[in-house]
């Protein structure tokens, strides 16, 4: 590749890197609806122009955001879940790691995903998530077969109570009574956690 080619591809992937970086901090911090092209452009120190070379909306922006976020979280959910911790210690680690992967979030992002339509995003979010879905599924099986998880205790039962939890997020009223959406996360986590465990380790 000739030099020039080289830094100038270089230029463009940092400017790539500036909007994409400065788009998912103002994201987590005011949620997707409430943060303009032009803010973002302004903090990012880019031109509209540059924008739509790699975007060519905000909401095509955030997917790119959410994608970059399943695919980090699939990598460690992946970890996880062929370390050698203990079954135990998996379980903690997969809640951490939904504890993490909330960090900073704002109320808004998590409503313009999972309440306001019109936007594709929460259909977009559900089809990315099937594939952790598959991952986490063959684990409780793999745990269950392992005499980890009582054998009375349905996967398919497992799946819908993490999935209320995703659903609870939606909840307005209950989203108000904590401080972060991480804490209502805390609550339904620790209810399944110690409702499957049996304590054959």
């Amino acid at each position: 590749m000739h030099p020039k080619h080289k830094v100038m591809n270089v230029v463009i992937n940092k400017k790539y890197q500036d909007i994409f970086g400065t788009a998912k901090d103002l994201f987590w911090k005011y949620g997707i609806k409430r943060v303009s092209i032009e803010e973002i452009c302004k903090e990012a120190n880019v031109s509209k122009m540059t924008f739509y070379k790699f975007f060519p909306n905000k909401i095509e922006l955030a997917k790119t955001i959410i994608d970059d976020l399943v695919d980090s979280s699939l990598e460690r959910l992946n970890e996880i879940i062929h370390s050698d911790k203990s079954f135990s210690e998996k379980l903690k680690a997969l809640f951490l790691m939904k504890l993490e992967g909330m960090n900073n979030i704002s109320m808004e992002f998590i409503k313009d995903i999972h309440i306001n339509q019109g936007t594709g995003l929460k259909e977009h979010m559900d089809k990315l998530q099937a594939k952790a879905i598959s991952l986490i599924v063959e684990f409780y099986k793999d745990s269950q077969k392992k005499g980890y998880i009582r054998k009375e205790v349905k996967i398919d039962f497992i799946l819908a109570y993490s999935a209320q939890i995703i659903k609870l997020m939606e909840d307005e009223h209950l989203l108000s009574q904590y401080e972060q959406p991480q804490d209502l996360v805390i609550e339904s986590m620790n209810l399944l956690f110690y409702g499957i465990v049996t304590g054959n380790e």
